[in-house]
């Protein structure tokens, strides 16, 4: 089970690699974009909702999350075994009493628990920041007792299996960090001088802090990534930052390899993004908050910021300078988040509850 598979991101990774892992295992989503992802997961596998067929929704599918609330805790799946890869709705599906159902969890849900960051600084019209107010009690109560739903909960992070005791009041099993694929990330010493961003263009991702930054060093930025923010981002922006949008896999990597660095301006739940930099041998500018904390070692693989603010992250662009940065160091660091390593603890995981392969 997963929430939807329309931008590329993160928790999507993870929902391709666990449909690697059991590849005769039915996929169950609401929007799938099928040549954004279907060369990596076959359609055929995939079962969405009837949704899926109304011209025009999918780009919109952020303003329709009270509906996959109503449709997830509707479906009743007939398995010994349910995954929910959980951004948000996907753990809230029923199964039978003797199913095991596991759900891996990105974050409690976001436009629940943390809505005020959410919403701070975004685009949204007024009387949609109204309506997800209003909202906000209800979602809380629906994400809470829907948590029950899984036997057990698997956080990406020691970040996330905070929050998730703190919130749901239910404790983590085990913390299993997201796989990167290490080994397709070309590793080059090449080094043209940008800096990089790549993620969804959400406010409080505070992409907003990197353009700012850059904008005033006069330094080049590429941004990476779609989302409801790029024009106010661009209006923010000098002539030194380009915004690319969605980009296919393979120029992702080549702008990996030849970034000077990476920047990760918010509170990363884990943040994949920034282990492929450091698995490209390139140092990351990132917010000491949330997953970076685990991923980014301070003076090795690169520089936490103490300050969420443009010119705290200029001031550590200039820093990298100092930083005597390895490449070959930062690609075996990176390997600590292999695929094999995911692999590894998600058997160990399932045999210790008895439902392995």
């Amino acid at each position: 089970m997963h929430d939807f598979f329309v931008a590329d991101g993160g928790a999507e990774q993870c929902g391709i690699e666990f449909a690697r892992m059991f590849p005769t295992a039915t996929v169950h989503t609401t929007f799938f974009h099928a040549d954004r992802f279907g060369d990596r997961l076959s359609p055929e596998r995939v079962r969405t909702w009837p949704l899926q067929h109304v011209p025009g929704l999918r780009s919109r599918f952020r303003a329709l999350l009270p509906l996959y609330a109503a449709y997830f805790s509707a479906i009743e799946v007939d398995a010994d075994l349910v995954l929910s890869s959980s951004i948000a709705f996907s753990k809230a599906v029923r199964t039978p009493k003797n199913a095991f159902h596991v759900s891996y969890v990105y974050t409690p849900m976001r436009y629940a628990w943390d809505l005020d960051t959410y919403l701070s600084g975004s685009s949204y019209s007024v009387p949609a920041q109204v309506a997800a107010r209003l909202l906000r009690p209800t979602m809380q109560r629906w994400d809470r007792w829907t948590s029950r739903r899984p036997n057990s909960l698997v956080a990406i992070s020691r970040t996330v299996a905070e929050r998730i005791e703190r919130t749901w009041r239910r404790t983590v099993d085990a913390v299993i960090y997201p796989p990167v694929r290490i080994d397709e990330i070309p590793f080059a010493t090449r080094d043209d001088g940008f800096l990089l961003v790549a993620a969804r263009l959400l406010a409080y991702r505070r992409i907003d802090v990197a353009v700012r930054a850059c904008t005033a060093l006069g330094r080049e930025l590429i941004v990476v990534g779609e989302g409801p923010e790029r024009r106010r981002l661009e209006s923010l922006a000098g002539p030194s930052v380009t915004f690319l949008g969605h980009v296919d896999r393979q120029t992702l990597l080549d702008l990996f390899s030849r970034c000077h660095a990476y920047l990760t301006p918010g509170v990363e739940d884990f943040g994949i993004a920034p282990v492929e930099a450091i698995a490209a041998g390139k140092p990351v500018i990132a917010f000491r908050s949330g997953g970076a904390t685990e991923t980014v070692e301070h003076g090795v693989t690169g520089i936490l910021v103490d300050r969420q603010e443009p010119d705290a992250f200029a001031d550590a662009i200039g820093q990298l300078r100092e930083l005597r940065i390895d490449p070959a160091q930062l690609r075996e660091q990176a390997r600590r988040f292999d695929v094999p390593r995911f692999r590894a603890e998600w058997t160990a995981f399932l045999d210790r509850h008895g439902v392995g392969n």
